[in-house]
């Protein structure tokens, strides 16, 4: 074990620019690993490496066919380690915390919790995985292709859409369908979280919760391939523009160029940019630059002291009126009251580490803080 204090499991196990296969061959040589040989089944709980408290990953591996991660943290640091290709189709369950993907210089995926990530990697495509300070509770799972493919076969008909998706994917590409979680889901991926079992009886016992949550992922999958709804396959270009995309969004603020316009401006076609952007950025194109425009209003109203109708300028606003209902509807008060309900506990608001601003350099993003106190601000009085 490497002792890798700011890395994931892979790092942690195997060390930098390690292999997921890497780390469970080093899982499988710990004194603690416990093994199951006659069903092809080992794995341990692997404490965060640290000098505090931060968790651990429990991890099997189900005759290596499918890898189990099931991340149980609160990150007394930001953690990264870059992921190599494998060709594994993995299935990431996010429960709660943020995590960003840095594809180096094609752009970033922000991950968001609750969700399911389906994703597949071209053989040609690395990335970087970051995980912010703070809590962090996911399920990753990690299907072999020769396993995945016989599942498919198994299924029959139903799956040939799920095959045809799969053979497009090219090696310089990387594949993602985004879901929120089924019901099932969710309280299968809490069960996982929540083992009662240890030893042997704890593996036989993810080994069943595996197959459900592949059938329950499965499920998901062909729901949203019913509803046309398309996974994606970008390639280290399409992101790119995607990212230069974004910075015209945010590098003047007082304009609001539409879909169309931008989708022309990085040289795209605008299904692909507004899908694409989805993809990285976890929100549609309007609803990025408006969250971006309302925490630039609220810095110049704070910082800088700006009467409201020059602040709705600056923010693409021709209107005040228009600038007041909107911002009022995002942050629940009026843009006149924001200097009042500011403190400077919110006014030195960072962003989680590893994550890419959603706002100009300077900006704040505080519209939680900020609504809560204006909620109790109204219920002066109230029981």
């Amino acid at each position: 074990m490497t002792n890798d204090h700011t890395g994931l499991f892979r790092n942690a196990l195997a060390g930098p620019q390690a292999r997921l296969t890497e780390a469970f061959y080093q899982l499988r040589v710990r004194p603690d690993c416990v093994s199951v040989p006659e069903f092809g089944l080992y794995g341990a709980i692997v404490s965060v490496p640290g000098e505090a408290e931060e968790g651990a990953w429990k991890m099997a591996s189900i005759r290596d066919d499918i890898f189990l991660v099931v991340s149980d943290c609160n990150y007394a640091h930001s953690r990264s380690e870059n992921v190599l290709p494998e060709g594994f189709i993995e299935f990431h369950f996010s429960l709660s915390g943020p995590a960003s993907v840095d594809f180096s210089d094609a752009g970033q995926l922000h991950v968001n919790a609750p969700n399911l990530l389906v994703c597949v990697q071209g053989t040609d495509v690395q990335y970087q995985v970051t995980c912010g300070p703070g809590p962090w509770q996911s399920v990753g799972m990690y299907v072999a292709r020769r396993y995945f493919d016989r599942l498919a076969h198994a299924l029959g008909g139903e799956a040939d859409r799920i095959r045809s998706e799969l053979a497009t994917i090219g090696h310089d590409q990387i594949y993602n369908r985004q879901m929120p979680f089924s019901v099932e889901a969710l309280q299968i991926a809490e069960q996982l979280l929540a083992s009662p079992y240890h030893g042997a009886r704890q593996l036989l016992y993810l080994e069943g919760k595996c197959t459900e949550i592949l059938c329950a992922c499965i499920e998901m999958w062909l729901a949203h391939l019913n509803e046309d709804k398309p996974g994606e396959t970008l390639s280290a270009r399409d992101l790119r523009l995607i990212e230069q995309a974004q910075k015209i969004i945010v590098s003047d603020l007082r304009v609001s160029p539409t879909i169309p316009e931008l989708a022309r401006a990085v040289g795209t076609n605008s299904s692909k940019l507004k899908r694409g952007f989805k993809f990285l950025y976890g929100m549609t194109i309007f609803e990025y630059g408006h969250r971006c425009r309302m925490n630039h209003a609220l810095r110049l109203l704070v910082d800088e002291r700006l009467p409201v109708g020059q602040v709705a300028l600056a923010t693409s606003y021709q209107h005040q009126t228009s600038f007041t209902a909107a911002f009022r509807d995002y942050f629940g008060f009026a843009p006149k009251d924001a200097r009042r309900l500011a403190s400077p506990a919110i006014q030195k608001h960072e962003a989680p580490v590893g994550a890419a601003p959603l706002v100009p350099e300077g900006a704040i993003d505080a519209s939680a803080s900020l609504r809560t106190q204006s909620a109790r601000t109204q219920n002066v009085g109230k029981p």
